[in-house]
This record gives C-alpha cells, structure tokens and sequence, in this order.
C-alpha cells in the first residue's frame, strides 16, 4: 500500500514539475518541447497533447515488445491523469501569473529538478513509468543497451525533431535555454535517482 502512495505522490511531483517549466516559458525538456512545439502549430492545450505523444510512445512499445501488456493501459490512464493535472495548473492556477526573466529560470530548474527525480522515483518503484521512460526501458531490454545511454539519446533526436518542425511549419522555438539545461541535467538526474532508490527500495525488502 505504501508504495502505491508514493506512486502517486511521484505522479504528482512530475506533473508539478513540468507544470512549472510549461509556465516558466524559456524552454522546457526535450520531450515536452514536442507537445509544445504541437501546441505553437495547432494552439490546442499543451497538457493534451502530451497526452497525443505519450500515446505515440505506447505504440511504440508495443511494436517492439510485440505484445499488448496491462501496463501500456495503465500508462495510458497515467498520461491522462497527467494531462489533466498540467493543464489544470498551467491554464487555470498559474495562467494569470506574470514573471521576470530570473524568475522563470528558477522555475525552470525547480521545475526539471521535480520531473526528473519523480521519473526516476517511478521507474525505481517499478508500478508503472511514463511511456518515455518506458519506451526507453523497453528499447534497452530489447537491444541491450543502457538505459540512461538510451534516454539521452532520445531526448537528442526530440531536439532535432522539434527544431525541424518549428522551421518547417514556421511556429513558436519550444527549444530555448531551458532545453539546453534539460537536455545536461534531467537524464543525469534521473538516472542517479533510480539507482538510489532502487538500493533503498531492496534494502527495505530485505
């Protein structure tokens, strides 16, 4: 019971955190700056279409595994829930709230500190990921690669995606200085967390 409170507090500290980069507007991780290089294209909620992309990664993972497993739904009701918080707190908490420059990059490395702590917390409690982190853990698994090698070569190629797309259809850069700090820290973060918190996690089972 104990550790599907944590599950949920983790969920919760993720939310808050990419919340918080959404909000802070100098650029955020490089895989929300696919939903929002979206949201700049199509002007549709960002917290939504994180959701869109999350389910593109489901896909993902069920073609590589080759199999439909319980956990792709529960990450699909997990990016929902997800979805709905971000946009909650982005639109309707924060969305009247104006900041200075040096305000916002505060928020920004509050924010990623939050969202990659709580990801590697959920991979090491191992309930139930994000279907980036699970994508990733699948494609380690499948060929044998490490996992934070793998992660950060995902967020890579969303760079690389996200900057095309903006040039492409001409829209708002979701890639700014924030995305630069992402893209150095959060996987670092992440990975040191998971390893952490699994030791202490198989040291309480013991």
């Amino acid at each position: 019971m104990k550790k599907y409170v944590l599950f949920i507090l983790t969920l919760m500290l993720v939310s808050i955190g990419d919340s918080l980069c959404f909000k802070a507007s100098i650029g955020v991780s490089p895989y929300e700056a696919l939903a929002l290089t979206f949201n700049y294209m199509s002007h549709i909620k960002v917290g939504t279409l994180t959701l869109f992309v999350n389910a593109c990664m489901i896909i993902l993972q069920i073609i590589l595994s080759k199999q439909l497993k319980i956990k792709y739904v529960l990450q699909f009701f997990m990016s929902l829930l997800f979805g709905m918080v971000v946009n909650t707190i982005v639109y309707q908490i924060l969305g009247g709230i104006t900041l200075h420059y040096y305000q916002s990059f505060m928020m920004e490395i509050i924010g990623l500190c939050f969202s990659a702590s709580g990801c590697g917390l959920l991979v090491a409690l191992n309930v139930c990921v994000f279907p980036c982190e699970g994508f990733a853990l699948t494609f380690s698994e499948t060929f044998k690669v490490d996992f934070q090698k793998t992660r950060q070569a995902m967020d890579i190629i969303l760079v690389i995606s996200c900057m095309s797309l903006s040039l492409i259809f001409k829209c708002g850069f979701a890639l700014r200085e924030g995305t630069i700090i992402a893209a150095c820290i959060f996987s670092p973060i992440m990975g040191f967390v998971q390893r952490n918190a699994t030791k202490g996690l198989s040291l309480q089972k013991s």
